[in-house]
């Protein structure tokens, strides 16, 4: 049975991959900040038992990473999938955006992810997969973030981040690192007009993932296995 974890997984995405991952027949961690506030995670917990175990845990928290791993309780992951972020602040204006907005836009999509990472690698079973949540809107090559550009400025940052780490770790790293583009989802950030539902993006993720592991590979893909470049 594989030991997964889905960090932002009360909804959309991180919802999907939590259901994916169950039907698979694995054991799902799913961190999330609110419990009560998922109907989505209690209608999984009754059909999936005991299979699947709710953390709560703010992200955002300098504790976080130590929260999480005391609620594995010494358990090994061989997934760990990071997807939480936010949209920023609804001008996407470096004119008009405080500090306040875009210190918290980068903190959540660029710097938290990697401080779960730095925490959890310790927790990785042999030939595990770290899949962290980015967008094709982080690629400097494609630059299509121009309607976006303080959301897609965190997902540069994110990447960024990866590749120094990687760097960092060289021969050292023994996981397969993943950043993953979900492609544009019918979320409550990507909007009703998203040519994708989550039932198509979530299956495609977990696709990717499995296909990766044991690989040591560090990669930007999408949803369907293709190369996003950086």
């Amino acid at each position: 049975m594989l030991n997964v974890l889905v960090a932002g997984a009360s909804r959309g995405i991180g919802l999907g991959l939590v259901r994916v991952y169950l039907e698979r027949g694995a054991r799902v961690f799913a961190v999330v900040r609110n419990p009560a506030g998922s109907a989505g995670l209690t209608d999984l917990a009754a059909q999936h038992g005991e299979r699947l175990q709710v953390v709560t845990c703010d992200l955002n928290t300098p504790t976080a990473g130590s929260v999480i791993v005391e609620a594995l309780g010494g358990t090994r992951l061989d997934r760990a999938i990071f997807n939480a972020g936010i949209y920023g602040p609804s001008a996407q204006d470096v004119a008009t955006a405080s500090e306040d907005e875009i210190g918290q836009l980068f903190f959540t999509n660029a710097v938290t992810p990697l401080r779960l990472a730095h925490t959890l690698r310790t927790q990785l079973a042999e030939g595990a997969v770290l899949g962290v949540m980015s967008s094709e809107m982080g690629s400097l090559e494609l630059s299509m973030g121009a309607e976006l550009p303080l959301y897609a400025a965190s997902k540069s940052a994110l990447n960024s981040l990866l590749v120094s780490w990687v760097a960092q770790l060289g021969d050292a790293r023994d996981f397969t690192l993943l950043t993953l583009h979900p492609g544009w989802v019918q979320t409550d950030m990507g909007g009703d007009e998203a040519p994708l539902t989550v039932e198509q993006s979530a299956p495609g993720l977990v696709a990717t993932v499995e296909a990766a592991a044991g690989t040591r590979d560090f990669r930007f893909v999408d949803y369907k296995g293709e190369t996003v470049p950086w």
